[in-house]
């Protein structure tokens, strides 16, 4: 198996189990997170696309950087930039291939990032990579809030099934995990990124 994804319910732990375990396991890694930008009163206000390898420096608490934010809300009007995904996105993608690494971190994927027709193929070629990826796929509930919550159109239902596809080819897997079955998920995917 060379891809193994989870998936959840919002706020079920996905993407703080990923990060416990690649930092648990200490191999290289390559790709990208999200990180969500909280304000004052610890409300969701935005969402950055950040390198995967920050996640294995000492520093803890990263400044936010701008021109990563793809999603901010501000004065009650949420607005998004799929130009991140165009430039630094593609970017983070195409050093998977330049600088190969023990293992390549996709989270999250399935999302307004397929509205870019460029980076989404840019994702599809990364997971034809032979490096183990790792990651969250957003579950069908999320991406159906999601549309609920985005002013613009998100008809992304083509692009979702073919990473999907893409992804569970090779005995690639997209698990669902939640509170009753995290200690053997977390078991799993350690297990599979050690050996």
């Amino acid at each position: 198996m060379k891809n193994f994804f989870i998936e959840g319910d919002k706020f079920v732990g996905k993407s703080t189990l990923l990060q416990e375990i690649i930092r648990d396991v200490e191999k290289s890694i390559s790709g990208f997170y999200v990180k969500r930008r909280m304000n004052e009163q610890g409300q969701i206000v935005g969402f950055e696309l950040r390198a995967a390898k920050e996640l294995l420096q000492k520093a803890g608490n990263l400044e936010p950087i701008d021109e990563h934010c793809f999603i901010q809300t501000e004065n009650g009007k949420r607005t998004r930039n799929l130009q991140v995904f165009e430039t630094w996105g593609k970017a983070l993608l195409e050093e998977v291939k330049i600088n190969p690494t023990d293992f390549i971190l996709l989270d999250e994927i399935g999302g307004i990032e397929l509205l870019s027709q460029k980076f989404t193929n840019e994702l599809l070629t990364t997971l034809q990579q032979p490096q183990k990826i790792v990651g969250v796929f957003k579950s069908d509930i999320n991406y159906q809030r999601q549309k609920q919550h985005t002013v613009e159109t998100l008809e992304i239902e083509r692009q979702r099934a073919q990473l999907k596809q893409t992804i569970l080819k090779n005995e690639g897997q997209i698990l669902a995990l939640n509170e009753h079955n995290f200690a053997e998920i977390k078991k799993q995917l350690s297990e599979f990124l050690k050996r």
